[in-house]
């Protein structure tokens, strides 16, 4: 099934699953509590990450219903995390197996990440427990499709218009089907019947003028092309199409306005741009053809056919050295292409370099000379790209747009129509891909109500209750900005722990206190020296050795301008030459080790370790510490994140993308973003 239909059957996905829910309440008779209710009610209103949140609450506290799996499963396709839609719709049916919402859901997660097969199977399942439900078979449809299973898809299009006589768009479905199927007899009266039923449709005209053009009735595509533009299509290929037609019919100003209107509505259309400038060379606008080719080049630096234009268009414009450097790269990809060598031998004969000119005309001559002693697929290269780059700029036009092929596959893109940034489809937001930062030890912190990571530790708690200090101690890795008055008050509370020094210079605590006001005061230097004389009084001073190492971190930060990173994509700079930064480093990792033996389960010294550990490129260690963490702690978002870019840095794709899905379950609603940017990236 084309991407607008996918779009369309995407938007329907909420609507139909909520559909199956009712439609099968009697038979798994759900039980949900108040807290199922909340999230159900987020999920409604499109708070995805906040509804996944609650899903957590059910899960922990009764892990044993498929429910709350399905419906956090149902938020992650929302924002495009597949892969943990996937996880989670299994373990769904692992503790109930029927549960067709479950096989549903999972369906489509599937099938988003192409495992089309695996999605039919799914759908399938689904069927068996509503066997007349067209939104399944709509679904099992667009699989078959993807897998090429043009006789299932058939099959499945034919069982749906018996289902639904109404559903005049499953014509177009089923002639898109019968032309895969080369029956183009049949696939035309489906497409005349889908115009017959929608004739202000534009789709339906741009089908039939698609074939009519493959059967090289070049008359009759334009008249429905015609048609189709008349009805307003905002589909490119069409106005492609229209203008390689008009070029056929030397109507080359309209040609010149319908590549104009593809490019307006794809800016990125290498297509368009291309066949745009053959029109303009072909017409003397070899400037403005220069233009077009170069964009093509920026587009798809690969596209040899644009890059030979180009060559060939700055050779008639008198752009010599360029032209070489552009038939010098095909030479670099086709060695034995001989029309490339000609045109260096032009170039250099009009700059009047008679002696390249020559020996280029020579290696020319040498290549068709000696093609026997040539490798024949070497040399079968060359030949392929001297017949494509040969064409007359009317063949060229000829390899027409084929709108079920290409499609316009970006159905994700798009601001959220939501102000605040946990609400909608968060995965279109774009994230930076640098690490989670080192948690600290500090007065004040930024409330964040989504992540689940667990921020208590019975040893801080114990020496809060304490009060050595004026404030109670909170970890955190997202620290409060200082105001003004605040930075004032902590000035003066330096001056005040001073004066006590002066009576009383051998209590640790004391140090500990004005090395925390230093440090908030960013004076890291005499925040180390209190740390160190706090340690030397105190040798088993957890928390001391856990801030000296964070201080020493920051001043790392600091010294490098923000180059450290601390993440799998900013390693340190030359850390092998820079001895200084070498001992640094060794320290801050003395310091988080001391940190474990003391307080074994502090998942934070861990979690800070990996980080360290990370920036300095230990990747294997980095996810070995960032694992401990986890283990420690299964609800630590901010390590599942890390190990997840860790993961993706050193090509484990499948650990990367299943942590970077935790850590969004997890509240990390950026990770959605990243997961979604990575397939895109792995798609291109």
């Amino acid at each position: 099934m084309n991407n607008n239909r996918f779009v369309h059957f995407r938007k329907k996905f909420l609507l139909c699953f909520t559909g199956l829910l009712f439609s099968f309440a009697a038979q798994a008779q759900w039980n949900t509590d108040r807290i199922m209710d909340i999230g159900k009610n987020a999920f409604y209103f499109e708070d995805y990450v906040l509804s996944i949140q609650y899903f957590n609450q059910v899960i922990k506290i009764k892990p044993y219903l498929s429910e709350p799996y399905i419906y956090r499963a149902m938020a992650k396709i929302q924002l495009g995390d597949y892969q943990g839609a996937d996880e989670d719709c299994t373990q769904a049916i692992e503790k109930n197996p029927f549960v067709p919402q479950a096989y549903y859901a999972r369906g489509f997660a599937r099938l988003k990440m192409n495992f089309c097969n695996e999605a039919i199977d799914d759908f399938s399942k689904a069927l068996e427990f509503s066997p007349g439900n067209i939104y399944l078979l709509g679904y099992r449809l667009m699989a078959r499709n993807q897998c090429n299973d043009y006789a299932g898809a058939l099959n499945d299009v034919n069982e749906y218009l018996k289902l639904s006589p109404k559903s005049t768009e499953m014509y177009y479905e089923k002639g898109r089907i019968l032309l895969a199927l080369k029956d183009t007899v049949e696939a035309e009266q489906c497409f005349d019947k889908y115009i017959q039923l929608n004739e202000n449709s534009s789709l339906g005209w741009s089908a039939r003028a698609l074939l009519k053009m493959q059967k090289k009735d070049k008359k009759g595509a334009l008249k429905d092309y015609d048609e189709a533009i008349k009805r307003n299509s905002t589909y490119s290929g069409d106005y492609i199409n229209r203008g390689v037609l008009n070029t056929e019919n030397k109507n080359f100003r309209q040609a010149l306005e319908d590549y104009d209107k593809a490019i307006s509505l794809d800016k990125n259309n290498e297509l368009a741009y291309f066949n745009r400038g053959l029109l303009r060379a072909s017409l003397g606008d070899k400037n403005n053809a220069l233009a077009d080719f170069a964009k093509v080049l920026e587009l798809n630096p690969s596209n040899t056919d644009a890059l030979w234009q180009k060559a060939t268009v700055e050779n008639a414009l008198g752009n010599y050295s360029q032209s070489i450097k552009d038939f010098s790269k095909i030479i670099e990809q086709y060695p034995y292409f001989i029309p490339a060598y000609s045109g260096i031998a032009e170039a250099y004969q009009k700059l009047g370099d008679e002696k390249n000119a020559f020996r280029y005309r020579q290696m020319a001559y040498n290549i068709e000379q000696n093609k026997n002693n040539i490798r024949k697929e070497e040399l079968a290269a060359g030949n392929k790209i001297a017949k494509e780059t040969q064409k007359n700029v009317s063949e060229k036009n000829l390899d027409f747009f084929n709108r079920f092929a290409v499609q316009d596959k970006n159905d994700t893109a798009g601001e959220s129509k939501y102000n605040n940034n946990i609400r909608g489809a968060v995965q279109n937001r774009y994230a930076d891909v640098v690490n989670e930062k080192n948690f600290v030890l500090t007065y004040y912190s930024k409330a964040d109500e989504i992540r689940r990571t667990n921020l208590f530790h019975l040893s801080i708690e114990r020496y809060n209750s304490q009060k050595k200090l004026p404030l109670p101690l909170k970890i955190t890795n997202n620290e409060l900005p200082m105001t003004a008055e605040m930075i004032s008050q902590h000035f003066d509370a330096i001056n005040n722990i001073t004066a006590q020094l002066e009576q009383n210079s051998s209590d640790a605590d004391i140090y500990f206190a004005r090395a925390i006001e230093f440090a908030l005061v960013q004076d890291f230097k005499s925040a180390i020296d209190d740390l160190n004389k706090a340690i030397s009084l105190k040798p088993d001073f957890m928390p001391a050795y856990f801030t000296r190492a964070n201080i020493r971190y920051k001043m790392i930060e600091t010294n490098s301008n923000g180059n450290l990173g601390g993440s799998a994509n900013k390693p340190v700079n030359d850390i092998g030459s820079n001895n200084q930064l070498k001992f640094d480093m060794e320290l801050i990792l003395r310091d988080y080790d001391k940190v474990i033996e003391l307080v074994p389960d502090f998942t934070f010294a861990y979690y800070n370790k990996a980080n360290v550990l990370t920036a300095i490129r230990d990747f294997r260690s980095a996810v070995s510490y960032y694992s401990k963490a986890i283990d420690i702690d299964p609800d630590f978002a901010e390590a599942y994140f890390n190990r997840g870019l860790t993961y993706l840095f050193i090509g484990d794709d499948k650990n990367g993308l299943s942590d970077l899905s935790k850590a969004g379950e997890l509240g990390i609603y950026k990770s959605y973003n990243l997961i979604q940017r990575f397939k895109q990236q792995k798609e291109n």
